[in-house]
């Protein structure tokens, strides 16, 4: 009777189908409400007798069919298990599960219940919630192996949002949808990887390390007071990055891919460690914190206090602690705490008391060595300082032996550096243990060794670190004493010697590996041999101008010059010099942006001993001039005053000339160019009195530049008063002048754009020019670019940088045209300017009037006269191209306005007027030289290049076979 009575309702569900014209093809049918009662029941009934199944969809199969032939598959389709479109394939196989014809990583309604994705509890219609769904979107695969968890086609590293619930990923507090909040949830982005182990904690696809987001959440890591998104502040957390490891045995404790040692922000809080209160985000201020690094070595037994990897007793800090502009030494409040010195607990900012603190003043050198105090000469500190980075052995603990012989290679005499850190580094143990015991009685040798040699200047080449110096020591005792020795004999030898100029000049350091290759500089320099002959051609033609340029200047410029005396009123000459002289190249720009490391880049004279120093701290303040020579020389101050090209800078003095230094290399650029480094400028907030004019100085450099560029480092961009004069005298040069934002590696790419708005907007306002100047934002040297760096970028902008210094190259003859113009207009305005000041003193002069008080008074007071005045409206001359009244107050009284003659008396029949012959000159004769240059350097060049084709037609040619015939 079971039986009869299940297939009577059976029957009766299926009367009520026919009815509606069938389940499979009908648009409408009966409700579900309608159905349900006799299905629900006719189920239970089946799971008893075992005749019929349930699957997950809830429909029924039976076992024998009960339709007709044409009608059986549309029936197994719409009644198979878990397969809402009815299709005959499971929807964990189905890739359109609700049979619409649209994919479902395509479908903004996968299961086809009229609720979109983002708002639907139950993506996939499977009857289980999403929040406990293993498989959100239904297609067979656990949401901890899925790459696509919520089925939207966009792999979850790059999905906004990863559980498809319609919340932004930064918004959401269940990124993968687990119904686990993010700061409860042991796996955040839901990937199967726990949040300890996992290199991508938020699944955005970025690395930890790299992840300016750590945990998602949209909030930047140094501005989020949770890092790791674990519901623990910072400040209380242990694990700050969330890697699993303890902060106190963390090496990088922000996660941000830097160890410890080497991370400028070492809890990733935004500020630079040397700014910031909690260096290590524990809650505790440095000041009173017993473990300021959070190494979890208490600070007096902790030989790194801050965390930077160098020891506290040999640690270099900066010149300007505070970033005040007033370097260490002459500065009353060195961390710029607003205490003075002599009242400050903590003088260096350190945040180490000076009771405790081994370097109280901050300069790195050990308190019972330090003697900056007595000092009279501020630079003897700076050779300390750079002489200790270099030379110094450092007293190190020795945690890992292995560790200091990789980082400090040793240097042999006469033998070219070659890293070798594993053969350094293969140290036995039993060595290891025996250098860690002896470690005490070894640091106090080191220290006597430091007191010793402080007097004595060191010259050797051969640079041996201390903790290598230790275990050699505890090894071969004879073998190292009879080495001190050596290097005393010789220390004493080189002490009655002088200081040299490669002392201060040059600088030597060690060789990185992977070095960035230099082809592309001799490619876009065309420094090969291939374009040799194109030059010589154009050499021809160009010595044929210049000699022009000479001739129009002697015969219609240097009569009024001598004339008028212009030499006394301007530093700017024209002479042999600025004519023949080779295109000249400048760079100037804030200490320490990298100007000595890119001439060195240029040149191909990195890493070589006669490398220009380089560092982070002030370069002693020299002109460094590189040229051409057969032989690598340093030449000083007067030796360059010798040489023709630099002659002028005699005028300057003595002083000057002792801050010329000049570098001879053979070099292939050098044979086109000369390349001029100005000392960098240090802001300092009082005015320093200098003994020679350094602007009138950097004047005549800039006056003879063919191409300017200024250095920056993204780090400082501050313009302070050197700055702003520097600017002010490229005023009419903007078209020469360039912008280098160097090291641009060292930023993130997403704050690179507003390092470059910041730069330009600093410095645009103050050169006077409505277009902002060219930059390059690059980085000039060798060593590869930092990880993350935009490296295509960067080498696109060094591309563009070498061609732009390749056209100032070829652009040699329009630039001594354009600065013999420059000059002939000036000279110019002066005699028309002498010739107004005579005029009015000759319509002012009366028989028996004291000439020189009439001239005195119209010197003194031009404007009651309207001298400016009436030579712009008369002559059509500028008045801002004219000298400030004070000047020709100077000028007047070296020479006696009524001494000079008038531009009518200086007429004659036969040889006209000089005025004139300058006028043409000025309009015409020059202006047309480059036309004639162009003309002439064209015509070289097309017959060397049908020369060139001849001869290889002539090499190559074949003779032609004759024609057979029949």
């Amino acid at each position: 009777m079971g039986r009869l009575t299940i297939w009577f309702l059976l029957g009766l569900t299926l009367i009520a189908v026919s009815n509606n014209v069938g389940f499979a093809n009908a648009e409408v049918g009966p409700s579900e409400s309608e159905c349900r009662p006799y299905i629900e029941k006719a189920i239970k009934g089946l799971k008893t007798d075992g005749v019929t199944r349930k699957h997950d969809s809830g429909e029924l199969q039976s076992d024998q069919p009960s339709r007709d032939d044409d009608d059986d598959d549309d029936d197994e389709d719409a009644n198979s298990a878990n397969d809402i479109d009815g299709d005959g394939i499971p929807d964990d196989e189905d890739d359109d599960i609700d049979g619409d014809g649209i994919p479902n990583d395509e479908d903004d309604d996968i299961d086809g219940d009229g609720i979109p994705n983002d708002k639907d509890d139950d993506i996939d219609g499977d009857g289980i919630p999403n929040e406990d769904d293993d498989d959100i979107d239904g297609d067979g695969i656990p949401n901890e192996q899925d790459d696509d968890i919520d089925g939207d086609g966009v792999p979850n590293e790059q999905d906004d949002d990863i559980d498809g619930d319609g919340i932004p990923n930064d918004e959401d507090d269940d990124i993968d949808g687990d119904g686990i909040p993010n700061h409860k949830d042991d796996d955040i982005d839901g990937d199967g990887i726990s949040n300890q182990k996992d290199k991508d904690i938020d699944g955005d696809g970025i690395p930890n390390q790299e992840d300016n987001d750590l945990d998602g959440d949209g909030l930047p890591n140094e501005k989020d007071g949770d890092l790791d998104g674990d519901g623990k502040a910072n400040h209380e957390d242990d694990d700050l990055d969330g890697d699993g490891t303890l902060n106190h045995e963390d090496s990088d404790i922000d996660g941000d891919g830097l160890p410890n040692e080497k991370d400028e922000d070492l809890d990733g809080d935004g500020k630079a460690n040397h700014e910031d209160e909690d260096i290590d985000g524990d809650g505790t201020l440095n000041h009173e914190d017993s473990d300021i690094d959070g190494d979890g070595v208490h600070n007096d037994e902790d030989h790194d206090v801050d965390g930077d990897g160098l020891t506290n007793s040999e640690e270099p800090q900066s010149l300007d602690i505070d970033g005040d502009g007033v370097p260490n030494a002459l500065d009353d409040d060195i961390d710029g705490d607003s205490k003075v010195n002599e009242k400050d607990e903590d003088m260096d900012g350190d945040g180490i008391l000076n009771e405790h603190d081994n370097d109280m003043d901050g300069d790195g050198i050990p308190n019972e060595h330090d003697d900056s105090h007595e000092a009279d000469d501020e630079e003897e500190e700076v050779k300390k300082r750079s002489k200790r980075e270099v030379d110094a052995a450092p007293i190190v603990d020795v945690e890992a032996p292995a560790s200091p012989a990789e980082e400090f290679p040793i240097e042999e005499e006469a033998v070219e550096v070659e890293a070798e850190p594993e053969v350094e580094a293969a140290v036995s143990e039993e060595e290891q243990e025996e250098a860690v015991n002896d470690e005490p009685a070894h640091a106090v040798e080191a220290e006597k060794e430091v007191e010793e040699d402080k007097s004595v200047e060191k010259t050797v080449e051969t640079e041996v670190p201390a903790p290598e110096e230790s275990e050699e020591k505890v090894a071969e005792p004879e073998e190292a004493k009879a080495e001190e020795t050596a290097v005393s004999a010789e220390d004493d030898d080189d002490e009655e010697d002088d200081t040299k100029p490669e002392d201060e000049l040059l600088w030597e350091g060690a060789i990185p590996r992977n070095r960035r290759s230099r082809q592309h500089i001799t490619e876009l320099l065309q420094l090969d041999e291939e374009f040799n002959a194109r030059e010589k051609a154009t050499d021809n033609v160009a010595e044929i101008i210049l000699r022009d340029i000479k001739k129009i200047y002697e015969n219609a410029v240097k009569p009024l010059e001598t004339v008028y005396k212009y030499r006394d009123l301007s530093n700017r000459h024209f002479s042999d010099p600025e004519i023949f002289s080779k295109p000249l190249i400048l760079f100037m720009g804030p200490w320490s942006g990298g100007k000595s490391s890119i001439l060195n880049y240029l040149t191909d004279n990195e890493y070589t001993p006669n490398s220009l120093r380089t560092g982070a701290e002030p370069s002693p303040a020299y002109f460094n001039i590189l040229m051409w020579g057969n032989e690598t020389e340093v030449l000083d101050g007067t030796q360059l005053a010798a040489d023709y090209t630099f002659a002028g800078l005699q005028k300057f003095g003595q002083g000057l000339e002792e801050r010329l230094r000049g570098l001879k290399m053979k070099s292939k650029l050098l044979e086109k160019v000369n390349i001029v480094e100005i000392p960098g400028i240090l802001e300092v907030r009082k005015q320093v009195s200098r003994v020679f004019p350094f602007n009138d100085a950097c004047q005549w450099f800039i006056d003879r530049a063919d191409i300017i560029f200024l250095v920056y480092d993204p780090a400082k961009l501050d313009v302070g008063p050197e700055t702003e004069a520097i600017l002010d005298q490229l005023k009419g040069r903007e078209y020469q002048t360039r912008i280098i934002l160097n090291k641009a590696d060292t930023v993130k790419p997403e704050e690179l754009l507003r390092v470059q708005g910041a730069l330009i907007w600093n410095i645009s306002p103050l050169m006077s020019s409505a277009q902002p100047p060219l930059m390059y934002t690059t980085s000039l040297w060798t060593h590869p670019y930092q990880d993350g760096a935009p490296a295509r970028l960067l080498l696109a902008q060094e591309r563009a940088f070498l061609r732009d210094l390749r056209t100032a190259i070829d652009k040699r003859i329009e630039h001594k045209i354009a600065s013999a113009r420059r000059f002939a207009v000036r000279v110019r305005n002066h005699a028309k300017m002498v010739d107004c000041y005579l005029n009015t003193y000759y319509n002012h002069k009366t028989l028996f009037g004291n000439k020189k008080r009439i001239a005195d008074d119209i010197i003194d007071h031009p404007q009651n006269y309207h001298i400016y005045e009436g030579l712009s409206t008369l002559t059509n001359i500028s008045r801002y191209d004219l000298p400030d009244p004070e000047v020709y107050r100077d000028f007047f009284r070296l020479n006696p306005l009524y001494e000079f003659k008038k531009l009518q008396e200086t007429c004659t029949y036969f040889r006209g007027c000089p005025i004139t012959k300058l006028d043409l000159a000025i309009a015409y004769e020059l202006p047309e030289l480059a036309g004639k240059y162009k003309k002439m350097s064209d015509a070289a060049l097309a017959s060397i290049e049908a020369q060139s084709e001849s001869g290889s037609e002539t090499a190559h040619a074949v003779p032609a076979e004759p024609k057979k015939t029949r």
